[in-house]
């Protein structure tokens, strides 16, 4: 998975405020299609809990440290961030990890 400098990723839990969600996860979606401005973030994937109608959850993998400088640097983000603002029950929880592998099927296509 890597190209020499190891891959970043994040788990990210966001808490709706209560019946907000789907505005939430809409807010997400649009931010989805900006992504192409990005250039080292390689995968982001946006879930609603199952178990609680209130909660989101995000996945995202970065190329490299420099990526994710530039992720938190973009106009985009920063964008999403005050856009989220009114959305959200609590600060949102971040987990930096270090992806070391991925499998996707034969015939899955990203998106």
């Amino acid at each position: 998975m890597s190209r020499g400098d190891p891959a970043f990723g994040a788990l990210v839990q966001l808490h709706a405020l209560v019946g907000q969600r789907d505005e939430l996860l809409r807010v997400l979606g649009n931010y989805l299609n900006t992504l192409d401005g990005e250039p080292g973030t390689t995968l982001v994937t946006v879930a609603a809990d199952p178990n609680d109608e209130d909660l989101v959850w995000m996945w995202e993998e970065f190329e490299d440290a420099k990526a994710v400088e530039g992720h938190l640097a973009h106009d985009f983000f920063r964008a999403l961030q005050l856009e989220m603002a009114d959305l959200l029950a609590a600060p949102v929880l971040l987990r930096p990890l270090a992806p070391v592998a991925r499998r996707v099927q034969p015939g899955v296509i990203a998106e």
